[in-house]
């Protein structure tokens, strides 16, 4: 069950892109430059990265039947593919904000505020990964010890 999770959520990162160009249509070019560039202020492509990164090794730990060898290769392939998911970020974006709405996130992103918010949005985004992990390992427990209470086994691991 778990090496099918593993691969069925790289089939899922893998197949996205395809599945966003089909679903949107195509951008005004001066608009997908202006994407382009609030995706490259605000290190959008980074965090994507950072956040598998930091998922990695929970996945590794949790489903121990799938090689080390696979984790390394999904790593390589997410990062030779940032540009693919870049691609198919502009038509999400090109559908949810206007150019005037994308140019003044461009200004916002270019002010020294939006570039704080750039260089620590990895770090934030990594803190509020374990902190949520904590807290869904608090959660499971609890519920996991309330079912117990309630006579509820769970399921054998094997």
């Amino acid at each position: 069950m778990g090496f099918q999770m593993g691969l069925t959520l790289v089939a899922t990162v893998l197949t996205t892109p395809v599945l966003a160009q089909r679903r949107l249509g195509p951008v005004e070019p001066a608009k997908a430059t202006t994407i382009r560039h609030l995706l490259d202020l605000t290190g959008a492509a980074r965090l994507a990265l950072s956040g598998m990164e930091a998922m990695v090794p929970a996945q590794r730990a949790a489903n121990p039947q799938i090689p080390a060898a696979f984790w390394d290769a999904f790593l390589t392939r997410a990062r030779r593919g940032l540009p693919q998911l870049v691609d198919s970020l502009v038509p999400i974006y090109a559908s949810h904000f206007s150019q005037a709405e994308l140019d003044q996130l461009v200004r916002f992103y270019e002010s020294p505020l939006g570039k704080h918010l750039s260089e620590v949005q990895p770090l934030i985004l990594q803190e509020s990964m374990q902190v949520g992990q904590t807290w869904g390992a608090v959660i499971g427990r609890e519920v996991g010890e309330s079912l117990a209470r309630s006579g509820v086994k769970p399921p054998n691991p094997n």
